[in-house]
């Protein structure tokens, strides 16, 4: 527990109730030196009275009796001002410590009853963003994340995620998640060490499951592509991508004037889905759908003059400036189509896929 983490939870009623106990304590200090009587106090003794009285512990060294009705007044009403601001005071204190633990327990107890959810490891943007979608779709999720002080723990709680808080390498804490009993592993921090350590704690845990072929998928994200590639190949994951390998055909297609509409791997392969604008005087003007590469092919063609759809075009059918084509193919082949349209063409606008992250 850190001292930004206390700070952060205080509530604001515990800094008020605070307030008040020292408005209070300094009032009477002031009341108590100037009022009291037979003998005198100083300054200090005024205030080690009024601490005394208000925390209602009384030595007997001071008391009301021989002093004046309006002093002996404002003894009552400091003895009832002060073990009300000291039992709010401890309630605020109580509830703030209390709650911390019972965040941590809540998670596990949540999880203990579950079965068939995807576990989530990591809150990071991208883990909150994953665990929101799979919400959204309906599918139960379980969160591990090391940090209690994640400032994703709010969005965690408004999608009713539990969250289980512990080092997702140790299977005690996998075993809390109810990682046997899940029908899919997300590991998504941003640290690819981290990462490759939590999958292979995952294996070990799953054990006989995994030497007879992974029921449970196992996602696993890298940012290194190598990296991503040795594990899948040295390990077994059948899941493994590299933030590099999903990130560069969306930078690089659109570089190239392709509407990026999303990307897929298939044994290793990347395959791209774009939308691109056929320009006048272009390579891929008058071109005919099977002069194509051998892969890549055009799913949907817009004709932009007579304003009808062609899905699929035929083998013949040529492209026309004007025309929107819609294609899909390997990421290497898609973009040498793209590099020969643009080629002929001049410069080609770069133009951003909604959605790219």
């Amino acid at each position: 527990m850190t001292l930004s983490g206390i700070v952060t939870d205080f509530d604001p009623g515990l800094s008020r109730a605070f307030a008040v106990q020292i408005a209070l304590v300094t009032v009477s200090t002031v009341v108590l030196r100037r009022g009291y009587r037979l003998p005198g106090m100083s300054v200090l003794d005024a205030l080690y009275f009024s601490t005394e009285t208000v925390a209602t512990v009384g030595y007997g060294d001071f008391n009301f009796v021989d002093q004046d009705p309006w002093l002996r007044i404002w003894a009552i009403f400091l003895m009832a001002a002060g073990i009300t601001c000291t039992a709010v005071l401890m309630a605020f204190l109580a509830e703030m410590l209390i709650s911390r633990r019972l965040n941590h327990a809540i998670g596990r107890r949540r999880a203990r009853g579950m079965s068939g959810h995807v576990v989530v490891v990591g809150l990071g943007a991208f883990g909150i963003h994953v665990a929101g979608a799979l919400v959204a779709a309906g599918k139960p999720v379980v969160v591990i994340e090391r940090d209690p002080e994640n400032r994703f723990l709010a969005d965690a709680q408004a999608l009713g995620v539990p969250v289980v808080f512990g080092d997702a390498t140790l299977s005690s804490t996998l075993e809390a998640a109810r990682l046997t009993d899940a029908a899919a592993v997300a590991i998504l921090t941003s640290s690819d060490m981290v990462n490759i350590e939590t999958a292979l704690a995952v294996r070990d845990l799953i054990g006989p499951r995994w030497e007879s072929g992974p029921e449970l998928p196992v996602v696993v994200r890298v940012f290194d592509r190598s990296m991503g590639q040795t594990i899948s190949s040295r390990f077994g994951f059948r899941h493994v991508l590299s933030t590099e390998e999903l990130s560069a055909p969306w930078f690089v297609g659109a570089a190239l004037g392709l509407y990026v509409l999303g990307s897929f791997s298939v044994a290793g392969q990347m395959f791209m889905i774009g939308r691109l604008a056929v320009e006048a005087g272009s390579g891929l003007a008058g071109l005919a759908m099977d002069e194509l590469s051998h892969s890549t092919r055009v799913i949907a063609l817009n004709r932009d003059a007579s304003g009808t759809l062609e899905h699929p075009p035929r083998r013949g059918t040529r492209f026309r400036a004007g025309d929107l084509a819609y294609l899909v193919g390997p990421y290497e082949e898609l973009l040498g189509v793209l590099r020969r349209a643009k080629g002929q063409a001049g410069a080609i606008q770069a133009v951003v896929g909604e959605g790219m992250v």
